[in-house]
């Protein structure tokens, strides 16, 4: 027997977070599709990951950057909380990162099983033993 949830049962942090997670699986989900490689073409897939995965980097910093930019009346104001907003920003990649990193270590045959055979192993292991 399963049990309805009312509206009224999810508090607003919990909607909150129910949309964060939306809006990164749909980041996620457009970084998967960047990483497909186009029909008839041989690409190197871990090559094609950093590519993508350099993209968002880029696409992350300068978004955060546009979004702190909102937080100022000019360049100058801005260019004085640098340091703080360098710090702030920093700060809370790392923490996500490492959370990330942590889970994917613990869960990495799970979160993995799926690969295809592809030679990411053959590069690093190619010579004598």
């Amino acid at each position: 027997m399963s049990q309805k949830i009312n509206a009224t049962d999810v508090t607003e942090e919990e909607a909150l977070n129910a949309v964060f997670f939306e809006r990164a699986d749909e980041f996620i989900k457009q970084a998967n599709e960047f990483c497909r490689p186009p029909k008839g073409q041989k690409t190197d897939p871990a090559e094609l990951r950093g590519q993508v995965s350099a993209a968002m980097l880029f696409g992350t910093a300068r978004f955060n950057t546009w979004v702190a930019a909102n937080n100022f009346k000019d360049g100058n104001e801005m260019r004085d909380a640098k340091e703080q907003v360098m710090s702030y920003l920093l700060q809370q990649f790392q923490m996500m990162l490492e959370d990330n990193f942590d889970e994917y270590c613990e869960q990495f045959e799970n979160y993995l099983r799926f690969r295809k055979n592809e030679d990411f192993h053959a590069h690093k292991h190619d010579h004598d033993h």
